[in-house]
């Protein structure tokens, strides 16, 4: 897999969520990745709801992967959100309470390196042991970093370019 998603992260795009509701939550990370991208807030919330009254972003084992494409930008910006709390309403598949949040924004044009894009957020975060080591770090942004860049026993490695 060419495109993982880590290859877009550093300790500054992890951030502690406090909000309490599904709401509240997603409002904080689509203020975050405008704070982060040249897109304005308006659109980022408008993009991100309109794609989660499609079909709910809560994957499962505690993890939400909302995600958007956009045309104004030249590569993928993404976060990952801690909830400090729960997110029992958010709606996941598995109707676990959500913890972990990797919100992707990406590029519109390129259909195979998205789709590269989203498959590594599911490789890497399909088991509850790497959501819990997540949880158990979320004060220490280095750590959760570790976490998510280390290759699982299982994960394949990346493919020569």
């Amino acid at each position: 897999m060419k495109n993982r998603f880590t290859k877009y992260l550093d300790k500054d795009c992890i951030f502690s969520l406090k909000g309490k509701d599904k709401r509240e939550i997603l409002e904080e990370i689509i203020r975050l990745a405008a704070d982060r991208s040249s897109i304005s807030v308006d659109k980022i919330r408008e993009l991100t709801w309109k794609r989660e009254k499609m079909m709910t972003t809560g994957v499962g084992f505690g993890l939400a992967l909302p995600h958007i494409r956009l045309e104004e930008i030249p590569h993928p910006v993404i976060l990952c959100g801690l909830c400090e709390n729960p997110i029992a309403d958010y709606g996941s598949q598995d109707d676990k309470p959500v913890r972990v949040i990797i919100y992707i924004m990406a590029p519109s044009g390129n259909q195979e390196s998205y789709l590269e894009l989203l498959g590594s957020v599911s490789a890497k975060m399909r088991d509850e042991e790497t959501i819990s080591e997540i949880v158990e770090n979320m004060s220490k942004p280095a750590n959760v970093l570790k976490a998510l860049k280390r290759r699982r026993k299982d994960e394949p490695e990346d493919e020569e370019e």
